[in-house]
């Protein structure tokens, strides 16, 4: 959302995104919203939908702390560990950054999954421990 000034985003984008939300949510589809770039200025706006029924990714440039802060748990979260992280840390690096980020956002509505998506040089082992941290911590 931040690509867009507010009055085209509210007049052009956001009423696309509900409509093809809405649409997926009356087909029986959970909507998984893939957001690049940073929207925490319009994260709020995802609480129009039903509680419950929609999954916010993000990519790392929306703040997933905030997002949690401001939806609750209004929506589930999926992210948000860095690709870079999963390319050059380690494994125990890894395990840190999910065990803070659940800390700081709780277990419960949260996918943990690479920010945006893995990047094709992510270390296995590093993979591995995201998921098993994830595991442990959730």
């Amino acid at each position: 959302s931040a690509m867009v000034a507010p009055k085209i985003w509210d007049e052009l984008v956001w009423p696309s995104m509900y409509e093809m939300g809405k649409a997926c949510l009356e087909n029986g589809i959970v909507p998984t919203f893939h957001l690049d770039q940073n929207w925490d200025r319009d994260i709020e706006r995802f609480k129009e939908f039903p509680a419950k029924s929609i999954i916010i990714n993000t990519d790392g440039m929306t703040d997933l702390r905030n997002a949690r802060k401001v939806l609750g748990d209004h929506a589930a979260l999926m992210g948000d560990v860095p690709p870079q992280l999963l390319a050059t840390g380690t494994p125990e690096q890894v395990k840190d950054y999910v065990k803070r980020l659940l800390d700081d956002i709780g277990p419960q509505g949260v996918f943990i999954t690479p920010g945006c998506d893995a990047p094709a040089n992510a270390k296995f082992e590093n993979m591995v421990a995201m998921f098993e941290a994830a595991n442990e911590w959730s």
